[in-house]
């Protein structure tokens, strides 16, 4: 999970209106690929994310990255069509470094990506993906940076707006492996013999 709450390129506004983080996104490996969920748990009313940049491994070739797939699970909110692009640095966040991954989403006053909007994407293309493939920082570009993640957000006040990254790299939470087959069935056999035991000393005769 990368948290969306330092910022390090301002135009009119210091920060968005209520405390970061301001959006946080998942990487999460799935049977069928990497499940990528973008959520403004933090925007206030009126602003809105218009950009999101993200990097990908780079030991992959340029045609892979090109080729990665984004299929739209499932979203939460009113807001208009998503362009995304991808190619090795093909997008250079303001004032940081350049991007593999390129979300722009809708400006348009009906239409955008605000406060309380979820989505949740599908990616795929290659072969063995998985969530640490999504945990690199951006090429240096001059400036500021590099970071693991940018987004433009808008809409702050009268029209300002600023580019956040994650103060700090990836929060991993694994998930937990089912406990071995082997190591349960000890656990049943310790369970058995202590209730037989325990129903053993219950039928003897009391002694006086």
């Amino acid at each position: 999970m990368y948290q969306f709450n330092n910022v390090f390129s301002t135009s009119g506004a210091s920060s968005p209106a209520g405390p970061g983080p301001w959006l946080d996104a998942t990487f999460q490996t799935s049977g069928s690929g990497v499940l990528l969920t973008i959520n403004n748990v933090g925007l206030s009313s009126g602003e809105f994310i218009s950009e999101l940049d993200f990097n990908v491994n780079p030991n992959f070739t340029v045609s892979a990255i090109q080729g990665l797939q984004f299929s739209l699970v499932a979203s939460n909110g009113n807001f208009g069509a998503t362009s995304i692009i991808t190619g090795e640095d093909i997008k250079k966040a303001d004032g940081d470094g350049y991007y593999d991954i390129n979300f722009n989403f809708a400006t348009s006053a009906n239409g955008r990506f605000g406060a309380g909007g979820q989505l949740t994407y599908l990616i795929t293309g290659i072969s063995g993906l998985n969530a640490s493939d999504f945990s690199y920082l951006s090429s240096p570009g001059g400036g500021v940076g590099p970071y693991y993640g940018a987004a433009h957000i808008q809409g702050i006040g009268n029209g300002a707006s600023v580019w956040a990254n994650p103060n700090l790299g990836p929060e991993i939470t694994p998930v937990p492996e089912p406990a071995p087959a082997a190591f349960l069935a000890v656990l049943l056999g310790l369970w058995g013999f202590w209730f037989l035991r325990v129903r053993s000393l219950r039928l003897q005769p009391a002694r006086i």
